[in-house]
């Protein structure tokens, strides 16, 4: 049987008619459509709903790959990918908004209630169907934010799936990601000139930024809400080693949720764009964990949310620090920051090569 040559093609110039060579799978590693399938515009469709970008199909002697599809279809799609981030969109202001609402009455001292703030994160991440539309969704709107409203909802949603990844009670959920909410309210007694100062604060400025933490515990400690929240605001910048703040307690002194929004609280900031650094990709800031957290963040727990985080990027396409665009389709679960990745017909691991990392998701 004679062998027919592939060609890699941007999705934009698929048409019916022609045949898969390999299999399409979607961003969580389902089979979308087997390869040899003959793609019709239902196909089309389909392979663009899920904001795939290439796909590769025999090369045939009959097939203009110059020729785009449909501008009907193109259009269709275009307007549902659009209309979804478009939507994404809309209803995360309407959540940053109720942030906003919920810390500013927190702050003037009017009550608490824990089913209100969870409402806040949850309607928001119920809102999409995947964990990895909400991924991606938000790390394309990580612009540079204020420091309190924008970051305490991230934080929250984060923390929210954190706590699921872990498998942990209901009730632990909910405080948890209440937590997230609630977890910098105290910046909101720091002078914006210093939250917002572009390049190193002073020792002075760190030293009144880290009272943020005891700010926030002295905004809720009437507060009747549970202990562990309370805590989790306290000293969710407490360090295994000790060189937290702002007891500088160490170990098993620290407790379960403000070692989890910890966690989070590190890879939102450094996912977002700042007043002093630009925004890095996910990988890089796993890389960051990787090499950099040993001693000072809960091992057990980092390993979970790096390795689920890694994993809400599969069948992405990226970019490389080489300038190359490729595809993540395998993650190491051991070192989730360096994935197999496939540039055009190469397959490429990423562990065998120490001075590649990805720099973006396309």
């Amino acid at each position: 049987m004679e062998d027919k040559s592939r060609v890699r093609i941007n999705v934009n110039k698929i048409k019916p008619g022609m045949e898969l060579a390999e299999d399409v799978y979607t961003p969580k590693g389902l089979m979308l459509i087997p390869k040899n399938t003959v793609i019709d515009e239902k196909h089309i469709f389909r392979i663009k709903l899920y904001q795939i970008i290439r796909v590769f199909i025999y090369e045939s002697s009959d097939i203009d790959l110059e020729e785009n599809i449909s501008d009907e279809l193109q259009s269709s799609f275009e307007h549902v990918i659009s209309e979804n981030f478009n939507d994404f969109k809309e209803r995360y202001q309407v959540h940053h908004e109720m942030t906003e609402t919920k810390l500013n009455e927190v702050f003037a001292g009017e009550e608490i209630v824990e089913e209100d703030l969870y409402e806040v994160t949850t309607l928001l991440v119920d809102s999409l169907r995947t964990k990895a539309e909400l991924f991606n969704y938000m790390y394309h709107l990580r612009e540079e934010d204020d420091y309190t409203y924008t970051h305490c909802l991230n934080v929250s949603v984060l923390a929210n799936i954190f706590a699921h990844w872990l498998k942990l009670s209901e009730q632990q959920i909910k405080e948890i990601t209440v937590s997230g909410l609630l977890h910098d309210v105290g910046k909101m007694k720091i002078d914006h000139s210093i939250l917002n100062k572009p390049g190193k604060l002073t020792k002075e400025e760190f030293d009144v930024i880290k009272q943020h933490a005891t700010f926030g515990y002295e905004t809720i400690k009437a507060q009747k809400i549970s202990q562990e929240i309370k805590n989790a605001v306290l000293f969710h910048h407490e360090k295994l080693d000790g060189t937290g703040y702002p007891l500088g307690i160490q170990g098993e002194q620290i407790p379960l949720y403000a070692k989890i929004i910890s966690i989070v609280d590190i890879y939102d900031a450094m996912t977002s764009k700042r007043s002093y650094h630009e925004k890095h990709s996910p990988f890089r800031v796993i890389r960051m964990f990787e090499q950099e957290s040993y001693g000072l963040l809960d091992t057990k727990l980092l390993f979970v949310f790096l390795e689920n985080i890694a994993h809400n990027y599969l069948g992405k396409d990226v970019l490389l620090s080489t300038g190359e665009e490729a595809r993540i389709v395998f993650i190491h679960n051991q070192a989730p920051s360096k994935p197999i990745v496939q540039v055009g017909e190469k397959m490429l691991d990423l562990m065998f090569e120490p001075t590649i990392t990805i720099e973006n998701i396309l």
